[in-house]
């Protein structure tokens, strides 16, 4: 036995329990002088991060990640915000929505008005001065610069688009982003762009050679937006007095029963082109074409009927000879195994 443990249990029983106590003392002193664990820095910010964030400090902090991102819209592609300062506004935002006293309302204001401000600052200069396809092209430059912009913005304002904007049941981030966009450029350019747009759709329909990415590229964007309605209604008033004119032409330069063909197969393709210039559905698009295509074609069929005094029998073997033409062309129809009719969506 070595000297050490013949030392020990020289002790005796007193002496062991009286080295034990001295050890867990030592022990105890030492848990309590251990360094802790969570740095200052760390520990302040938790502190910071209980303490109340005023609109005003928190909005600035905001504010200055946006005009850092609205640089964007200039092509500064470059400029996006740092990690540190991503995680800043972002953390930023969160508190001001999760405290006592939330801010998400004015955030979500704040958010529309302050993007509106930067399309008026920084896209309605490089508009100035354009006409036809030069504003269109040069508009949807800008508006794809600032569909980067707003992926980024809208990244500061994550929790807000989860949990406010889906209870209240508001437009999303993307959607008011667009609406500040087109709203703004609309105010200033309203007759030129609409006119512009409208121009095409007019000479796509003649036939003629049209930059499609560039009409349904803007038309996509417009449909985000609140502007669709004015735009909406702008184009369907448009196509009316389209075919009233063509009807004129038409009725003199066919058959009548060639004539009834062509407005059956005319309201077929315009179906399809509405329901992409609009953004809506098949069903949606077929009930206007009713409106807006088969209207004005058809008045000016019976007008041209009732001034020829064309007899009613002879009206009904037209319908009957354009019936039957119908139902070979559908009896020669294979079944498509792969055809879709939904709506593509253009909101991608």
């Amino acid at each position: 036995m070595s000297s050490e443990a013949s030392g020990i249990w020289g002790l005796g029983f007193l002496g062991l329990w009286k080295l034990g106590a001295t050890r867990r003392r030592g022990r105890r002193r030492r848990r309590r002088a251990a360094p802790d664990p969570l740095p200052s820095s760390r520990r302040s910010k938790a502190v910071a991060m209980n303490a109340h964030l005023s609109f005003e400090d928190g909005w600035k902090v905001l504010e200055q990640g946006i005009v850092t991102c609205s640089k964007i819209l200039e092509g500064s592609t470059g400029t996006r915000p740092t990690v540190a300062e991503y995680m800043n506004c972002y953390d930023c935002a969160y508190r001001m929505a999760v405290q006592t006293t939330s801010y998400c309302e004015e955030m979500y204001n704040g958010y529309k008005a302050t993007l509106a401000e930067s399309v008026r600052v920084l896209v309605l200069p490089h508009l100035m001065h354009k006409r036809d396809d030069d504003l269109l092209r040069q508009l949807l430059k800008m508006w794809s610069n600032y569909c980067i912009m707003v992926k980024c913005v809208s990244g500061f304002f994550s929790y807000l688009n989860r949990c406010f904007v889906e209870q209240r049941k508001l437009p999303c981030l993307e959607d008011s982003a667009a609406t500040s966009f087109f709203s703004t450029v609309f105010s200033f350019f309203n007759h030129e762009v609409a006119e512009a747009l409208l121009t095409l759709i007019r000479q796509e329909r003649d036939g003629r050679k049209v930059d499609m990415d560039l009409l349904m590229g803007i038309m996509h964007g417009i449909c985000r937006s609140e502007v669709k309605p004015s735009m909406k209604k702008a184009v369907l008033q448009d196509t009316y007095a389209y075919y009233s004119r063509k009807s004129s032409e038409w009725i003199v330069q066919y058959p009548l029963q060639d004539y009834l063909a062509k407005v059956q197969d005319t309201v077929e393709k315009e179906t399809m082109k509405l329901m992409h210039y609009l953004c809506i559905s098949e069903a949606d698009s077929s009930e206007l074409c009713l409106k807006v295509v088969s209207a004005p074609l058809m008045q000016t069929y019976d007008s041209y009927a009732a001034e020829k005094q064309i007899g009613g029998q002879l009206l009904l073997q037209t319908y009957k000879t354009v019936e039957d033409d119908l139902l070979a062309r559908c009896n020669r129809l294979t079944i498509d195994s792969g055809s879709d009719n939904s709506s593509v969506s253009y909101m991608e």
